[in-house]
């Protein structure tokens, strides 16, 4: 009996052949397709990912939150009261909730598929807004806080894999580090509207960013490549459509028939050879060194490239030119072979599928402890801790009580919104500058200036004594003018950019989850921590921490981290593949 794998399968090919023919008829009645400019090929792609990333936009103010209700709350004398334990808790809880979401996000992600996984994260947070909104007693707000942080860690999954799937190849980078600039967006909201009203009005004000956000990811498409993996081919083409430009099926024709085999092959249990297992999905499909075909194949021509003009300014490299199904074999079982330029051909790809002989956890297991997955995710996650340890990310939810101790010349709740828009400018910059300085370089330079802001700032208030005469409080403003800036502009955005480029294809989901994983364990440590590394080392000390860890954040990236930019995902994976 054919299995569902085997029936979607000759469904594709028939799909295949159908669109084929398609294409012939349509070159004959209406000639070459019209050229799309890139604008149009790009617009799509950023409008998707601009309603995604309003997913960031909450995240931004979930994690800003914290540091215009603690400053309120701590050792207040009327009503909610905070004490200094209870006041890092609430700071910290949410970050230690996130790994939870995030097991839950890849529980889900596949049966609901990415839009709707990203338009069920919004609920969550529209609940945790309200009760934040009404709440009257601490244990309303921790309830909240762990509603905010299962959410966070549940949108963690989709929305990177959805700008993954969506995007072209050229634009990867820029749509990557767009993200960034939503989150700092968020930190901006929070930070401003804490200036002019109080934190529960803030909070009710909030509730309407899930609300629009569903509207926004309700317009866009589901990624083709998970349409791909449940059969819906016809689905799959009309939002390859529309994410290249809203443009007529042959258009894409020649990137969805890639996809197609893509998508087949991915589901093998063990690739054949290590070029299959290293293919990944970068607009184009490299499918060497396979076995040869049998000759009871029919041979279909594939598409023609010279009919796809829209695919000459893209970065797509054709290499499958036939498509050969076996109609010979009596026993129903399906063989396929894809040829590339060379002859070459993959077949037989269903006697080897995934669960075949072994559990998925136990496949997923293996792929995790494999060398080339061992040795980017001890970059990303070592990335993180640093991340985390250069100090912005664990002060956050402090801010306004550190200002007050540098006694800076802006007041602290000016500061926090001045802080905020320096950060987002530098996403905005990452962005725009990415794509020329290379991920590498941004990343160096940004920690170790990093490391000389938080040095100097700590020897700064150790000389000055407990009272920091306010005529001084430049300096230490300055600095943190360029940690800020220097977080947003590279320590922040490039080792997020990183979880979505530097595993391989085979196992990147779980490796995903994982880092991410370590990313909140490392947050909530660093927030939590905070307070008590103030009373034991005092403020001074706690900047020459961070200064020293940022040093040698800087000689650890020096030595491990590649640069990515500009370079497909198989030369990534092979390059750790390859290492020894």
């Amino acid at each position: 009996m054919p299995t569902r794998r085997d029936q979607r399968s000759v469904a594709a090919e028939q799909f295949l052949q159908d669109k084929q023919a398609q294409e012939e008829k349509d070159l004959k009645e209406h000639g070459q397709i019209k050229h799309v400019s890139t604008f149009r090929q790009a617009l799509p792609q950023v409008l998707a990912s601009t309603a995604k990333n309003l997913i960031l936009l909450d995240l931004g103010m979930t994690v800003a939150f914290p540091t215009i209700v603690i400053p309120v709350l701590l050792n207040s004398k009327t009503g909610l009261s905070f004490s200094t334990t209870t006041a890092s808790w609430f700071g910290s809880v949410g970050f230690i909730c996130q790994p939870l979401g995030s097991v839950l996000s890849g529980i889900v992600l596949e049966p609901l598929g990415r839009k709707y996984s990203m338009l069920l994260v919004n609920v969550p947070h529209i609940f945790g807004w309200y009760l934040f909104y009404t709440a009257g007693s601490l244990f309303t707000l921790f309830t909240a806080m762990i509603i905010m942080g299962l959410g966070v860690g549940f949108m963690e999954a989709p929305i990177i894999t959805y700008v993954g799937e969506i995007s072209e190849p050229r634009f990867r980078g820029m749509l990557t580090s767009y993200a960034g600039i939503f989150v700092s967006l968020g930190f901006v909201l929070i930070y401003a509207m804490g200036n002019f009203t109080d934190w529960q009005h803030v909070a009710a004000i909030s509730c309407s960013v899930p609300i629009i956000t569903i509207l926004a990811i309700s317009q866009v498409p589901e990624t083709p490549l998970w349409l791909l993996s449940r059969g819906r081919l016809e689905d799959a083409e009309k939002a390859l459509c529309w994410l290249r430009g809203w443009v007529e099926p042959r258009a894409v024709r020649q990137e969805l028939s890639e996809m197609i085999r893509y998508s087949e092959s991915s589901q093998l249990r063990k690739p054949q050879t290590a070029q299959l297992e290293r293919a990944a999905y970068t607009n184009k499909v490299s499918l060497d060194d396979e076995e040869k075909g049998d000759k009871n194949s029919i041979s279909l021509p594939a598409i023609d490239k010279s009919n796809n003009d829209i695919n000459k300014t893209s970065d797509t490299e054709k290499t499958s030119e036939f498509v050969n199904v076996d109609l010979a074999d009596s026993s129903n079982t399906r063989q396929v072979s894809q040829i590339n330029n060379n002859g070459i051909n993959l077949e037989k790809r269903n006697s080897d599928s995934v669960g075949a002989h072994e559990t998925d956890w136990k496949v997923r297991l293996k792929d995790l402890v494999r060398p080339e997955m061992l040795r980017p995710l001890g970059l990303v996650i070592g990335f993180f801790f640093f991340l985390n340890a250069s100090g912005v990310t664990a002060m956050r939810p402090y801010f306004i009580k550190v200002f007050e101790k540098l006694d800076f010349p802006v007041s602290p709740l000016r500061s926090t919104v001045v802080f905020s828009m320096i950060q987002f400018a530098a996403n905005i910059l990452c962005m725009v500058t990415v794509r020329w300085t290379g991920k590498r370089p941004m990343a160096l330079i940004s920690l170790l200036a990093c490391a000389i802001a938080t040095t100097t700032t700590g020897f700064y208030t150790l000389l000055s004594g407990p009272h920091i005469p306010s005529q001084s409080g430049w300096l230490p403003f300055f600095m943190f003018v360029v940690l800020q800036f220097f977080t947003g502009y590279g320590v922040a955005p490039v080792p997020w950019m990183l979880v979505s480029e530097v595993f391989p294809f085979r196992g990147r989901s779980l490796a995903s989850g994982v880092a991410a994983a370590a990313s909140y364990i490392l947050g909530f440590v660093g927030t939590k921590t905070f307070l008590g590394l103030e009373m034991t080392l005092s403020l001074g000390g706690v900047f020459l921490l961070y200064g020293s860890l940022s040093f040698i954040g800087t000689v650890f990236l020096y030595y491990t981290m590649p640069e990515t930019e500009g370079r497909s995902l198989e030369q990534i994976e092979m390059d750790y593949k390859t290492k020894k």
